[in-house]
């Protein structure tokens, strides 16, 4: 396995750019939050001859009251005008600059997400409980390839992108009806599939899968073994929970269309445990059990590579096969 896929690494010029991009998105990020404070408006009330200065935050008029008119509340009134023209015309300015530097990674050939995902992972933002989804599905591979500054070649991963082209797998906890609402804000086309509740797909045969951490999980878990490996693998590692509590990670990714977009995923080690211990299910399909365990080796290897923020232990390495181990280490 171990030679079956390639990290080539970033040039200067491509990680030069590509930090100039995660700064913009990072500070454009931050005005369009305070633009969101400033969300929807104030305007005066008259009720019985007096007037008060009303607070609402949507086109419904959802709000209230923030007293009569009077000195504060005028100057409440005046404090709010300006800041949220200033947030406004601040969001504008950096979202020009994001766009520039979009152009440039481009120009820079920097890998980029399939379009559909990255759509998603926009609106995903732009939800008020959107962080606590994690991509779990092939899709995270671009978050832990960008963290790592490279990209990621070879047959292994040719059957992989494809499959990311297709589906984009979720975790966390959204309902159904929220979900599809949020997919339709990316794309109108999104259906639910039939006997599926938290599975959608659009006219492109794209599929969007939404697993809840509180579901339980078919099939027994249990103490697997993988070949080459001094230690057997625990049974937890199957679970979905054991990724739901491990650590996240928020990587900025790039869409087809050069934009950003900020992809949450486990910590690499729980994901590369997790997939390896999905990969020897005997019950599960045979074509899955290789991605499965193409994506555990390659995440693994790019942490024993190019990760050295997330330390593997012995104990973890020895869960690992062997052989790649040791091809990681002399790389």
């Amino acid at each position: 396995m171990a030679g079956d896929y390639l990290f080539i690494e970033f040039s200067e010029s491509q990680r030069q750019t590509y930090r100039g991009l995660v700064e913009a998105h990072q500070a454009y990020r931050e005005a369009w939050q305070q633009v969101r404070v400033h969300k929807g408006g104030m305007h005066w009330k008259k009720i019985r001859g007096r007037q008060y200065l009303y607070r609402y935050r949507d086109r419904y008029g959802h709000g209230g009251s923030l007293g009569r008119r009077s000195p504060q509340t005028e100057q409440l009134f005046a404090d709010f005008t300006r800041e949220r023209q200033e947030s406004r015309a601040r969001s504008r300015e950096r979202w020009r600059h994001l766009a520039e530097q979009a152009r440039f990674c481009r120009a820079a050939l920097l890998p980029r997400l399939p379009g559909a995902a990255a759509k998603i992972l926009r609106r995903l933002e732009e939800h008020e409980s959107g962080d606590q989804l994690q991509v779990i599905g092939i899709a995270a591979l671009y978050a832990y390839a960008f963290a790592a500054g490279v990209f990621l070649a070879g047959s292994a991963l040719q059957g992989l992108w494809g499959e990311a082209r297709h589906r984009l797998t979720l975790a966390g906890e959204m309902s159904a009806d929220d979900l599809l609402r949020l997919l339709h804000r990316a794309d109108r086309s999104f259906a639910q599939l039939p006997g599926a509740d938290c599975r959608a797909a659009n006219r492109d045969g794209f599929q969007v899968r939404l697993l809840k951490g509180g579901l339980k999980q078919s099939g027994k878990f249990r103490v697997v073994t993988v070949p080459g490996a001094r230690e057997p693998l625990p049974p937890e590692a199957g679970q979905l929970q054991y990724l739901a509590a491990a650590p996240q990670l928020s990587q900025v990714v790039i869409g087809q269309d050069g934009r950003t977009a900020t992809m949450v995923v486990p910590d690499p080690r729980a994901f590369a445990l997790h997939r390896l211990w999905w990969s020897r299910r005997e019950d599960r399909d045979g074509g899955k059990r290789a991605m499965d365990l193409d994506q555990a080796l390659v995440v693994a290897s790019l942490v024993l590579r190019h990760l050295p923020q997330y330390d593997l232990s012995s104990p973890e390495l020895d869960m690992f096969p062997q052989d790649l181990v040791r091809a990681a280490r002399t790389w």
